[in-house]
């Protein structure tokens, strides 16, 4: 049994210790010796805030990796210091999709290749075992730092996520202030055709989505819808943000998302995760777009097929502050807020 949370901050706490600049160091797949140090290094970055627990505990970092759960990569100095990380880890709902992300440089190794070399040796390295047939990962919008590196390796932007994170404590010069938004992108390793339906709201939007990706899909009618919703919610109020993931469309849609829609009150994101293969789908877009919730875009591969991403902001969402690196990126930001813009006037 691993320890608890308040167990292993303790621990951190009563071992912090100083790493030593300029070290050499390699870039490495995890091994289970890396498991105290990756741990120190993001109590170091995030000190005793990160919301995820396993970030501070070696045990179940190393069952974690062990089951493919999780595959991290670091940067190891000669004496096994731990100074950088870049990771997959299961987010998404499908098993054959990672999130990468967790990716941490101590400052004292910013300056040198080793954020590169991490990012290079994950995307470039993907391991057999996992059975992936897409990566999904996010780039911050307040600067554009993390769109240029990532540009390298993924497709075009499938989806722009309005203010999800809270303010950062500290702007650098050239960033934006206030809340943050998302750009979200795939690599697509393996891709098969799907047959979607299509909503009527976007029937002039979602197939140029999926031509900028370069993916096969056809669209086809709806049908009968199944007789229950099944779906949840997850909220993450540090960030005041919610999410409702929808796995099975039902008669009862309209029902059942009102009774959880309200349960995001007070939220100031709340967004919505639809199958876009199953029947029912048009209509549940519209109750939705009803209740406020406006274009996210497209996640290829979520559940293993594809899903639509909707949201809702509290108040109006400060577009200025969302800085996009490329043309494709920019166009995406005008679609994305002349549907809000259109939500809203339909009141």
């Amino acid at each position: 049994m691993t320890a608890s949370r308040t167990e292993n901050l303790a621990r951190l706490r009563q071992n912090a210790r100083p790493i030593a600049p300029k070290q050499k160091f390699v870039v490495d797949d995890f091994r289970p010796e890396d498991a105290e140090g990756i741990a120190r290094l993001f109590f170091a970055e995030y000190g005793e805030s990160f919301p995820v627990d396993n970030v501070y505990d070696p045990e179940e970092m190393i069952r974690l990796n062990a089951c493919g759960d999780l595959h991290q990569v670091v940067g190891r100095t000669e004496n096994g210091d731990i100074v950088g990380l870049y990771a997959l880890f299961r987010n998404p709902p499908g098993r054959r999709i990672m999130e990468a992300g967790s990716w941490i440089v101590h400052p004292a190794y910013r300056t040198t290749t080793l954020a590169l070399r991490l990012t290079l040796r994950l995307h470039q390295n993907i391991p057999e075992h996992l059975g992936l047939d897409a990566l999904f990962g996010q780039s911050v919008c307040d600067h554009i730092l993390t769109q240029k590196l990532a540009a390298r390796f993924v497709s075009p932007a499938c989806a722009l996520e309005i203010e999800v994170l809270e303010p950062r404590a500290q702007v650098q010069e050239g960033w934006s202030t206030g809340r943050i938004s998302l750009l979200d992108q795939i690599q697509l390793l393996n891709d098969a055709h799907q047959e979607l339906i299509l909503p009527d709201e976007y029937a002039n939007v979602l197939p140029g989505l999926y031509e900028a990706l370069d993916l096969q899909r056809s669209f086809v009618k709806d049908g009968e819808p199944a007789e229950h919703t099944a779906c949840c919610v997850n909220h993450a109020e540090a960030v005041s943000f919610a999410r409702i993931t929808v796995e099975k469309i039902g008669k009862d849609f309209a029902e059942t998302f009102a009774n959880l829609d309200g349960q995001c009150s007070g939220r100031h994101v709340s967004q919505l995760v639809l199958p876009l293969w199953q029947p029912g789908l048009p209509a549940a877009v519209s109750t939705a777009r009803r209740a406020g919730y406006f274009l996210g875009g497209i996640l290829p591969v979520w559940f293993d097929r594809d899903a639509l991403l909707l949201q809702r902001i509290a108040g109006d969402p400060i577009w200025d502050n969302i800085q996009l690196l490329t043309e494709h990126s920019q166009e995406f930001l005008r679609i994305v807020r002349a549907d809000w813009e259109s939500v809203r006037a339909a009141g």
